[in-house]
């Protein structure tokens, strides 16, 4: 089916149009999508049907000044660079939480004694729900708060996309400030 009879069909709403529309381009679209976001990334599949619902939307706009195909990529590669932007974003912001809640944590207590005792008792628990985190988690948390590795470098040793390795890091750092959250909590050391 060419790009003019596919277009028309589908303004028209035409079932035989979308269906091929669907079949035909959907591994396309998901192979962009892994290749940018990472291979098995979970957001892939929802990039893909982003990328439709976007096309369906603008489908009255496009102009044929590029194949369709064309077209449907673009749309996908920038939903795809979007997700990444977003995933930056998280862990930016859950950088600053786990920052917030060391200082506020620090000054919470006058007393430098009670201060030092606090802070170490922190670190036990930091230490210890580590410890109780899956082996995947706790590497990634190592490679990158203790080695200093760049994200870079953590997807090249990981081998997966630096996208994957933002999103990893940001679900295991959530993770790991829960579960401080919550000992740190039942110890009397930080009230939630």
């Amino acid at each position: 089916m060419d790009d003019r009879t596919l277009v028309q069909g589908l303004l028209q709403k035409d079932k035989t149009s979308e269906e091929y529309f669907f079949q035909n381009y959907r591994p396309r679209l998901y192979r962009i999508a892994t290749f940018i976001l990472g291979f098995n990334d979970p957001e892939a599949e929802d990039v893909v049907q982003e990328t439709f619902l976007v096309a369906i939307q603008e489908l009255p706009k496009f102009e044929f000044r590029s194949t369709f195909l064309h077209w449907l990529r673009r749309i996908c590669v920038y939903r795809c660079y979007e997700r990444i932007r977003q995933r930056k974003r998280q862990v930016v912001n859950l950088d600053e939480d786990i920052e917030k809640f060391a200082l506020q944590g620090a000054l919470s207590k006058a007393d430098e004694n009670t201060e030092k005792e606090e802070q170490t008792a922190l670190l036990q628990i930091l230490k210890t729900e580590k410890q109780g985190m899956g082996e995947k988690c706790r590497e990634l948390l190592d490679l990158r708060d203790v080695q200093g590795k760049s994200y870079a470098e953590l997807s090249k040793h990981l081998k997966v996309a630096i996208g994957t390795v933002m999103s990893r890091l940001a679900r295991c750092k959530e993770a790991l400030k829960q579960k401080v959250l919550k000992a740190a909590g039942k110890r009397g050391l930080w009230n939630a």
